[in-house]
């Protein structure tokens, strides 16, 4: 399991998402001025079950592995974005 805050620090430290206070923690990813990427965390919880870390990989457009990378280091900033470059990319084929 995956604590909040940690998930917290490398949305918005490592990877550039910007945070926004809801009803929940929303955080958004802009590239090239266009949102490419968007998840949410709810202000009760304290660490993620193993289905949100599945929720938040998808709504971020990685595989768990690479969300649980991202997490935890391998997986920097430059890479996530030529990550989803590369599927924006294929998702409009």
């Amino acid at each position: 399991m995956l604590k909040t805050r940690q998930v917290d620090r490398a949305l918005t430290g490592k990877l550039g998402f910007e945070r926004h206070e809801t009803h929940h923690r929303a955080y958004r990813l802009y590239l090239d001025d266009r949102l490419v990427a968007r998840t949410f965390i709810s202000h009760g919880e304290r660490e993620l079950s193993d289905f949100h870390v599945g929720q938040m990989a998808r709504q971020m457009r990685l595989r768990k592995q690479e969300f649980l990378d991202a997490m935890h280091c391998p997986l920097e900033q430059e890479e996530y974005y030529a990550l989803l470059r590369e599927r924006l990319e294929e998702d409009s084929l």
